[in-house]
Parts: C-alpha cells; structure tokens; sequence
C-alpha cells in the first residue's frame, strides 16, 4: 500500500499536501519537505488506510454542489488521479485486487469515491438489489436512507447510531404507501400497532402454515419489531443514553434490506 501511494504521489507534491491538509496530518520529512514522501513512507501503519480513502474522496467528480461552488470542495489538481482518467480507473483496479489479495477488511466502494468494509459478494449484491428495487416512487426515499445506513455501518468511518437510525427510515419509507398510506408521520411503532389491529388484512408472498398458528404477516411484524425496539439511543433518560453496536448496526441494516426488498417488490400485501 506504501508503495501504490509513493506510485501516485511521488511526483505529485501539491496534490499529496492538500492530502496532508485533508487528514490534518504534520508533515515530518527532515530537512526536505516533502508531503508524498512522508504519506508514503513516514506517515505511521494505522493511518495507511485514511490516506488511500483520502486520495480516492478527493480524486473523485466533483458533487453537484462543487460544481455550482468550486470553493466548497478539495480535489485534485493534476492529472494523475483526477476523475475519469484512464490513470485513476487503473491505479484504483491496482489497489482494489491488492487488498482482494491481501484479505483486507477494506475494499472500493462502488462509486470509487472511498473505502468501505468488505462483505461477503452475495450478501453485497442482495443489498444492491434491495437498492435497485427501492428506487421507485411508492418507496419514497427508501433507497437513499438504506443506501446512507450501509455507508455508515460499512465506510471507512462507521457511525453505527446514524445507520441503525437510517435503516428504520428505510424500513417507514418502504412500508408506508402499504400499511399507513394517509398518515404522513407514520413511523414503525405507528405501523405495528395498525397491523397488530387486523393482521389478517396483511399477507406474504410465503404463506404460514396452517398449522403453525402464526398469521402471514407476523414474520414481517417480528423483523420490524426487533428493529424498532433495538434501537437504544432513540430517546434520552436520566440515565446515559445507550448507542448502537457496531454488531448491532449491522444486524439493523440487513434486516432493514430484506424488509425494504420485500415491500419494495410486493411481497408484502394487502387482501383484498
């Protein structure tokens, strides 16, 4: 990883100061300055990781938002890394097989705009699909609040609060059109007690067996269930205010992906 950095930076100065600058990192060089050395080379083991996460962020197009307001945004200044060069799509295939290779807990993310934590490829593919399917109009804003909680429990800076957080409001966004179509404040408890009240108005795509007696929908009602009332730091109290795990999160956001996929797709139901 040293040297796939040294590669870029070495002689790339300005670009690997605005890198130092980013990560609020002292330069230690000696007696010649020189921010790609120390990057590559000096900076300590542990920091490898934010420098490379570093380098992709700020090599990345620009947002919308910059584009409007270039002073609102770093980037980088030269062509070594800038977006859509055939450099930057080489070097990040470079980095992205060496940490395959390595069995490393990191891989780039897929807008290779950063670092995420690695998850097993189907499971990463059947999020995707949660995404794709979401993507509609009857969800809301499912999409964006699942897409946000996988990149706070899976970015390179985890927050797992904000994503378990996140993943509920995938969950109500998904859900809603379904159980509460004209309640614009519905949240999950809102949407357990409606179904709780006339569960048989509600069925899945894989029926219960008659014999289990447990209603179609009560498979649902238990997922949604256990993620609402997991979620520790929703409220304060005069005690201290719990927050999620790490494990926790991301528990939450998988079990938010299979419930937005199954709204999202109609395999959740109403009778008719």
């Amino acid at each position: 990883m040293r040297r796939w950095i040294f590669n870029i930076l070495h002689d790339d100065e300005d670009n690997a100061e605005r890198i130092a600058l980013d990560l609020r990192v002292t330069v230690k060089t000696g007696n010649v300055y020189s921010p790609a050395r120390y990057l590559a080379l000096g900076i300590s083991r542990d920091r490898l990781i934010d420098v490379v996460n570093s380098m992709l962020r700020l090599s990345a197009a620009p947002s919308a938002e910059q584009r409007f307001n270039p002073g609102s945004g770093l980037g980088m200044r030269s062509y070594l890394m800038t977006a859509g060069s055939g450099r930057r799509e080489m070097e990040i295939a470079a980095l992205q097989d060496m940490l395959t290779l390595a069995g490393s807990a990191y891989r780039v993310n897929g807008d290779h705009t950063g670092l995420e934590r690695r998850v097993e490829s189907t499971v990463q593919q059947a999020a995707a699909q949660a995404l794709a399917t979401a993507r509609s109009q009857q969800s809301g804003s499912a999409s964006q609040h699942l897409e946000t909680a996988w990149q706070c429990v899976y970015g390179r800076n985890p927050d797992p609060s904000k994503a378990y957080s996140e993943a509920i409001k995938a969950v109500e966004s998904a859900s809603q059109a379904l159980i509460e179509p004209n309640n614009s404040r519905a949240t999950l408890g809102t949407m357990l007690k409606v179904i709780g009240n006339s569960p048989q108005r509600f069925t899945t795509a894989i029926p219960a067996a008659a014999s289990s007696g447990k209603t179609d929908i009560d498979l649902v009602v238990d997922m949604m269930r256990r993620l609402w009332q997991g979620q520790t730091s929703r409220h304060g109290s005069q005690t201290p205010t719990q927050m999620e795990t790490q494990q926790q999160a991301e528990m939450a956001v998988h079990v938010a992906a299979a419930l937005v996929q199954w709204f999202a797709a109609g395999l959740v139901r109403r009778t008719p």
